[in-house]
């Protein structure tokens, strides 16, 4: 695996990538959660890339990568991955995406930005909230800031709480250390509560896979699987907040069915 920065209209985009020593199939952009960054996808890029080149960006904001200014959009954050698309020399090649989280509803934009070659999506853990989950911020309300650090403790219990049954201590750790970034959560949160999933879900006409881990979007990504009946789907009730690193090579052998499958 190796690191590097692509530009976008908002500064830079960092990303990590693992190379295929014979590139044969497209390759795939994967795009995580927020508060969070690319780092969480580090177990499963070395499964994922047999045969394909496999990045794993850092949303405008998140990371290591530049912010898109306020107040941030869902759109403004498929801009910035479409930049850097096309700065990696992949805008004219077959290209997948899979996005989880906060990154499934960029990766859907994506897919119906029609000046982009995507071939096939991967949602995981979609967030096609309720009116009352949109009006409290999703899943997670943000948290109030104080002096004496007690929004730090309230942070930490909170990813402690959501932590997956195979998830690392570790992993909880650089989760929460995502988490610090000022501003993180509450703007991403006003994201994602603006954006109309549902509606775009629906609007996506590329072969879809959608994958339903047993974590605070469960009933969320129900609801997308409700309405798009035509999609793979595939039940991950054993796995919640760190799949990537609980089982990689078994979450890769999935993704790769589904992307190599006859279309």
């Amino acid at each position: 695996m190796s690191r590097g920065y692509a530009p976008c209209r908002f500064g830079q985009i960092h990303f990590r990538v693992c190379r295929a020593i014979e590139p044969r199939r497209p390759p795939l952009f994967c795009l995580h959660h927020v508060p969070n960054s690319g780092q969480i996808f580090e177990p499963v890029l070395p499964y994922l890339a047999m045969g394909r080149d496999v990045y794993a960006l850092d949303l405008p904001g998140f990371g290591m990568s530049d912010p898109a200014p306020d107040p941030q959009a869902i759109g403004h954050y498929a801009l910035a991955i479409a930049d850097a698309i096309t700065a990696l020399g992949h805008a004219n090649d077959a290209l997948d995406v899979l996005g989880y989280h906060t990154g499934a509803a960029v990766a859907t934009q994506l897919a119906l930005d029609p000046s982009l070659p995507i071939r096939r999506v991967v949602l995981t853990a979609v967030p096609v909230f309720s009116a009352e989950e949109r009006a409290s911020f999703g899943a997670q309300t943000p948290i109030p800031f104080d002096e004496q650090g007690e929004w730090a403790r309230e942070e930490w219990r909170r990813s402690w709480h959501w932590r997956g049954p195979m998830q690392s201590r570790d992993s909880v750790l650089r989760t929460y250390a995502e988490k610090m970034r000022p501003g993180a959560r509450e703007r991403g949160a006003r994201a994602i509560v603006s954006f109309d999933m549902g509606a775009a879900l629906q609007q996506i006409r590329q072969p879809l896979m959608l994958m339903r881990p047993h974590d605070d979007l469960w009933e969320a990504t129900g609801r997308a699987m409700a309405l798009r009946a035509d999609a793979r789907h595939i039940e991950l009730a054993e796995f919640a907040h760190g799949l990537w690193e609980a089982d990689p090579e078994r979450l890769a052998s999935v993704i790769e069915d589904f992307l190599d499958a006859t279309p």
